[in-house]
């Protein structure tokens, strides 16, 4: 395998590593997000409310798209777009279905959000789904990068 990885061509080089700094990126700020929303259901800080909608709004959904279309531009650099390997479609499906749920998430905790700062309400109930859905989100991702590094048939 070490063979494969030093006669890539460089034209790889780019894509593969805007592709794993989206990843990067957007699972790091999922996990601050998740760490912020869990613990303001809790005690209802509009602070941790509001670090984590922003980890939503302003760092995952832009990493999220670094990540797909580096995703979708190595595909192509490859000639892998059409091969049909378990690793490929995991990671297609579950970039695809995973956006629905970041929105949703980044809605819930917006909402969230405003509900504390306009002291109309805690918002807790919502700062709690918006983390479930990023735990959901999270173990996904973590399939993901295994099947990534490992790339079983």
């Amino acid at each position: 395998m070490s063979a494969l990885a030093a006669t890539r061509p460089d034209s790889w080089e780019l894509p593969l590593f805007l592709h794993v700094l989206g990843a990067m990126v957007l699972v790091g700020a999922l996990v601050l997000a998740f760490t912020s929303l869990a613990g303001a259901g809790r005690a209802g800080s509009g602070t941790a409310l509001r670090v984590g909608y922003r980890a939503l709004l302003l760092a995952s959904i832009p990493a999220w798209i670094v990540m797909r279309v580096a995703a979708q531009w190595l595909a192509d650099e490859e000639n892998v777009a059409d091969l049909d390997a378990a690793w490929i479609n995991l990671g297609y499906s579950t970039s695809e279905s995973s956006l629905v749920f970041l929105i949703a998430a980044t809605v819930c905790a917006g909402i969230a959000a405003r509900r504390v700062r306009a002291e109309k309400g805690e918002g807790s109930g919502l700062a709690l789904a918006a983390s479930i859905l990023i735990g959901i989100v999270l173990l996904a991702y973590a399939v993901t990068i295994w099947a990534m590094a490992t790339k079983p048939t």
